[in-house]
């Protein structure tokens, strides 16, 4: 990594000397003749260090020091001081500069205090980028999948997170829409606060307007006491509207403002509160014909669809089915204290076959029960429940609309292996390839298993 340091003088020798000297060190060197000039390229970013004069006309290196610590924490700063102004630069210590030094300069010292300052930065930027990376596996572990569709979704969760933007997610029921919302969430600079989720459809119009507003006491029979709403309680935090496809148009109208104003009143009140909510939106409607049947306003749909996500159903990414059951098996031993280690071929034929129209809810469901059900450590096609089973029956694979040829590919082999009991030579021999392109392509995938599969392995 090739770091970038600021130098900020007013006197154009010394300006220009550091210059030429942290060139000569294989640094990105940036001069400003002022305090002003200086702030001006930090706003614009990719400062690693700055090294700033103490006493300059206009702003001092002391407002610049402030500016960085409050600002853009974590850029070490170092003040150049006169030796009649050593106290100020110990003060400018306590309030945040990484060190010091009089002039004249010791070119030695400052070049072991650079280094020693950009060291400690590298270190720093390492640790942030490793929390990152474990705050995005933590937050998208439910993100079950490795389908290109999966895949971009990931990505766009990552993309839309750092945002305040609103986020509308779509999908059918059951694809796990609420799971997208609360890793949009995790990823966010709010995700220190609660996620807030109100489940529109399970509310009645009276109820959800003071669900979602709060109310006065005496606004209405029954209301003895002063209620606040869910937009009031994720106050600098997310709120989640699942199903908002099922709200009536005088909620719509509420929610368009606080999306507009960041402003609402409580039911019966007029006292106006200011929040700051991110929204995230959730419906397995067409929003879009839901406009043309006069039941949605389009100024919400809108406001709420600035960043789009759609979930495909199950049947549309079936090439996520054997990392999806290998997740939810183990999460079932666990609760069940089972010890199940795998489906049986049919079993899993019979998985791969099946349309699962009920989506990751309906798969999850069946796991549970399968694992509940079953009695050693094999779940059997017997197992399943009878939809499921029924599917094995059927001599055929079904290639979803829409994907790529390297997904096709794999759904094929996939359902072919799980027909013939994981035999890797048979099914090899069945599909007219080398058993080694065969274990290549299954390793790939990460569905290499390691254990005789019946062919001697």
């Amino acid at each position: 990594m090739k770091f970038t340091i600021l130098i900020i003088d007013d006197e154009k020798n010394i300006r220009e000397g550091l210059a030429a000297n942290f060139e000569l060190e294989d640094y990105n060197v940036k001069t400003a003749a002022s305090g002003k000039e200086g702030l001006e390229l930090i706003s614009k970013g990719d400062i690693d260090l700055v090294i700033t004069d103490l006493r300059m006309p206009g702003i001092s290196g002391e407002e610049v020091l402030n500016h960085v610590v409050t600002e853009t924490p974590g850029i070490p700063v170092i003040i150049l001081t006169g030796h009649g102004s050593i106290d100020s630069a110990v003060d400018a210590m306590r309030h945040g500069a990484y060190d010091f030094l009089t002039k004249p300069l010791n070119l030695d010292q400052l070049d072991m205090i650079v280094k020693r300052a950009l060291e400690s930065r590298q270190i720093k930027i390492e640790h942030q980028e490793l929390k990152k990376e474990v705050a995005e596996n933590s937050a998208l572990k439910e993100m079950i999948g490795s389908s290109i569709a999966m895949q971009k979704i990931q990505e766009t969760i990552k993309k839309a997170a750092a945002s305040k933007a609103s986020v509308l997610i779509t999908g059918e029921s059951g694809v796990g829409k609420e799971v997208v919302a609360r890793a949009i969430h995790a990823l966010s600079p709010r995700h220190d606060k609660t996620m807030i989720n109100v489940h529109c459809a399970a509310l009645s119009e009276t109820l959800l307007e003071s669900e979602l507003f709060g109310h006065e006491k005496g606004a209405f029979t029954g209301a003895d006491h002063l209620q606040k709403g869910r937009f009031e309680l994720a106050h600098g935090s997310t709120i989640f509207l699942d199903e908002i496809g099922e709200i009536n148009q005088n909620v719509q109208i509420k929610i368009l403002r606080v999306l507009a104003e960041k402003k609402f009143e409580r039911v019966g009140g007029e006292q106006t509160i200011e929040v700051d909510v991110r929204v995230i939106a959730a419906t397995n409607k067409n929003l879009e014909e839901e406009i043309k049947a006069g039941r949605f306003r389009e100024d919400l749909y809108y406001r709420l669809n600035v960043i789009h996500i759609h979930v495909p159903p199950l049947r549309e990414r079936k090439s996520d089915l054997p990392l999806l059951i290998s997740a939810f098996l183990e999460e079932f031993n666990k609760e069940n204290g089972k010890a199940v280690k795998e489906f049986s071929g049919k079993a899993k034929a019979a998985i791969m076959k099946y349309d699962w129209p009920g989506n990751i809810r309906e798969l999850r469901n069946c796991v549970e029960s399968a694992v509940v059900m079953s009695s050693g450590d094999e779940i059997n096609i017997e197992d399943l429940p009878p939809a499921v089973a029924k599917s094995s029956q059927e001599n055929s694979i079904a290639i979803p609309f829409g994907i790529t040829l390297d997904e096709a590919e794999k759904i094929i082999i996939q359902q072919n292996l799980a027909s013939n009991k994981n035999n890797k030579s048979k099914t090899a021999d069945i599909l007219g390839i080398g058993r080694k392109t065969l274990q290549r392509k299954l390793s790939e995938w990460g569905e290499d298993e390691e254990k005789s599969d019946g062919d001697n392995v």
